[in-house]
């Protein structure tokens, strides 16, 4: 897990913010300088408030770093538009057993580069992110299957010209610190249909990697807006690459009702396999996951509770399997309005 605070901090963004970067100002004549990132902030802070200032500050920090490589120009503004956020979670399967998960997302603009160019570092799940399948289960996936390994990434992005039915970005790094492999990235989300009630959008992720060569997600979302509270969604997604013999699936139904004071509540009816593999169907079955704000707009919680049926060998039979998780998210930063 990460370890967050005013001194412990993710040490690749302790780094960044400790090289060289634009000149400091003086808070006033004799007065020591002061970061042009620096956030004040009280001995007595709470420790939450303490830990996001934190890491807005380092992020902030090394933001103006690294855009430093690339001209003399630095933008303190857009350097302090960076955000991201720490989640850390258990989740046990009776079936897969217990699993750990830290993931730390930081992204930033870079402007001496381009207008449109950004870049993101961070702890992910390797093959969620690289083949885009972070949507994972119902609300901000905290819970992935437990065999997504977490590895450190970074990289520069570059959003295409988009307009209200297409989007486009395109996503260049490097992943695994013990077997580094070079990623290619891209995305493109289209508005295929949307009325007041009703929103089709298909998502196409082309990538490529070194390890595993060329693949491509394809995913297709139906929304169907039931009340001003109830949110139905149907999802499909699959993708296959040069790596695996068939195509990595997961088909869901999700229900999402949104309760008072940033609360949410998700019921899902899911299954997943893979076309290649022995058994085609690894898993069916559903789940909830609750989403509560511990301090609005600063700390959440998530909790988990489900039953499935999970089967890997065709000659195993297939039994029932409970999972219970629990997750904390905090968010820093703010992202450009």
């Amino acid at each position: 897990m990460i370890a967050i605070g005013r001194t412990a901090v993710p040490l690749a963004l302790l780094w960044a913010a400790g090289c060289a970067g634009p000149a400091s100002r003086p808070s006033s004549a004799g007065d020591a300088f002061v970061h042009p990132c620096h956030i004040q902030r009280a001995d007595d802070e709470p420790f939450v408030d303490d830990t996001q200032a934190a890491l807005q500050e380092t992020g902030c920090r090394a933001a103006l770093w690294l855009d430093g490589l690339f001209g003399d120009d630095s933008n303190v503004d857009a350097a302090r538009r960076t955000h991201g956020s720490v989640e850390t979670s258990v989740r046990y399967s009776q079936f897969e057993g217990t699993g750990y998960r830290t993931r730390l997302r930081v992204r930033f603009d870079l402007p001496n580069v381009k207008e449109r160019t950004s870049a993101f570092f961070g702890l992910e799940g390797e093959d969620s992110f690289i083949r885009d399948r972070a949507e994972a289960f119902a609300l901000r996936s905290q819970f992935p299957r437990i065999d997504d390994r977490e590895e450190w990434l970074a990289g520069l992005g570059y959003a295409l010209p988009d307009s209200a039915r297409l989007q486009a970005d395109l996503r260049v790094g490097a992943s695994n610190l013990r077997m580094p492999t070079a990623f290619i990235r891209a995305r493109l989300h289209l508005n295929v249909y949307a009325d007041q009630l009703n929103l089709v959008y298909l998502r196409l992720t082309p990538f490529w990697r070194t390890r595993d060569g060329v693949g491509a997600t394809l995913g297709l979302d139906y929304n169907r807006l039931l009340s001003p509270k109830l949110l139905l969604r149907a999802s499909q997604v699959g993708t296959i690459s040069e790596s695996t013999a068939g195509m990595d699936w997961l088909s869901a139904l999700i229900l999402y009702r949104n309760l008072r004071d940033e609360r949410a509540i998700a019921y899902q009816l899911f299954a997943r396999g893979d076309t290649g593999e022995p058994v085609p169907v690894y898993e069916y079955g559903g789940r909830t996951t609750y989403r509560h704000p511990l301090l609005p707009g600063k700390l959440y919680a998530e909790g988990l509770l489900g039953y499935s049926w999970p089967r890997s060998e065709r000659d195993e039979p297939r039994r029932g399997s409970y999972e219970v998780g629990a997750g904390l998210e905090l968010p820093f930063g703010q992202k450009r309005p």
